[in-house]
């Protein structure tokens, strides 16, 4: 019996994620190579399976806080990664991406870049206290514009250029009534 193939979404640097397909038994870093995502070997990238929610569990008195996310050996299988359950693999320059959040006074984390724009964005409704009740009404804005990216983006996708960096504004969504 031939096993079922896995579909996961490969997010790398320069581009949209990609749509692939692996067996079980494949390793992660066959599959890399045949997306020309690497060559033999990752050579200063790193490597996440699944997305980081990590930061939710920061205690409220840390101050520029890190993810200590792992990055996995990709020499190990897609069953034994998880890969069918956790369907995103992030290959990036950046091992961080430090987040600013400016809200009156500005608050950072370093996350990991396979965390989404929805975690980021709790994660700073909690930094700045803001009342559970009203919280929802508030997202993030890339800083200096009036792009509210969505909060199933991953930060790792939204880094510009050499920067393993972002800025944003935390502000009161306007969605359209009507």
């Amino acid at each position: 019996m031939e096993s079922q193939e896995i579909e996961h979404f490969v997010h790398a640097p320069g581009g949209k994620p990609q749509v692939a397909f692996a067996a079980p038994e494949a390793t992660l870093r066959e599959v890399l190579i045949r997306l020309e995502v690497i060559r033999e070997q990752p050579d200063g990238l790193h490597i996440f399976v699944g997305e980081c929610v990590e930061a939710l569990t920061e205690a409220d008195e840390v101050e520029d806080g890190a993810d200590q996310e792992a990055t996995v050996d990709i020499d190990l299988t897609f069953a034994f990664l998880e890969i069918a359950r956790h369907r995103h693999v992030h290959v990036h320059r950046c091992r961080h991406v430090t987040v600013e959040v400016n809200f009156g006074k500005p608050k950072k984390h370093r996350f990991a870049p396979n965390t989404t724009v929805g975690v980021a964005t709790e994660w700073a409704r909690r930094k700045f206290h803001l009342d559970k009740a009203i919280a929802h009404e508030y997202v993030l804005q890339l800083c200096g514009t009036k792009v509210q990216p969505r909060s199933t983006e991953h930060l790792g996708d939204l880094v510009q250029g050499a920067a393993c960096s972002i800025c944003f504004d935390l502000v009161k969504d306007e969605t359209p009534k009507g």
